[in-house]
């Protein structure tokens, strides 16, 4: 898939496996990195970001791999909670080029320059207006060449 979404055929894959423990009284991450990423420029895909815990020590991980750049994109930003000041710790990382959240939770306070977020509206219009027409939701993932498609509306 990320040869297709890229055009590209030298699109190498590389995960951090992430596991959880449950200790008598604390949670335990052993993170582990799979994979080559020397040279490269590396994106973290992450579903939600809260304290941002987890994105430092996979950005450290990069980094200490010898990543080329670090670029990271999590679906939720849930970064509300004042007394931890997530978009400031994420703003003081080095390493990282940016983070990109969507809008799918609100958030309101200013974000720092190095969190950028992008607008999830046009796809659920989309999923909306497909519903309507019933057509296919999950065919808005397809990325094949030339299947784009734009929503008439009925007059």
């Amino acid at each position: 898939a990320l040869q297709k979404l890229s055009g590209r055929q030298d699109i190498g894959v590389a995960f951090i496996s992430n596991t959880r423990a449950l200790k008598v009284h604390t949670m335990s991450n052993t993170p582990a990195l799979v994979g080559d990423v020397a040279g490269r420029k590396c994106i973290i895909v992450d579903d939600i970001i809260n304290t941002g815990g987890t994105m430092r020590s996979a950005v450290n991980m990069l980094n200490e791999a010898g990543a080329e750049s670090i670029y990271a994109w999590a679906t939720h930003g849930v970064i509300q909670n004042p007394e931890i000041d997530t978009p400031q710790k994420i703003q003081d990382m080095p390493e990282l080029e940016y983070l990109l959240i969507s809008n799918s939770v609100a958030i309101d306070r200013e974000l720092p320059p190095k969190i950028r977020s992008l607008s999830v509206a046009p796809l659920l219009a989309e999923a909306v207006a497909r519903a309507l027409h019933n057509e296919s939701i999950s065919r808005m993932m397809d990325v094949s060449e030339g299947k784009k498609r734009v929503v008439a509306s009925n007059k």
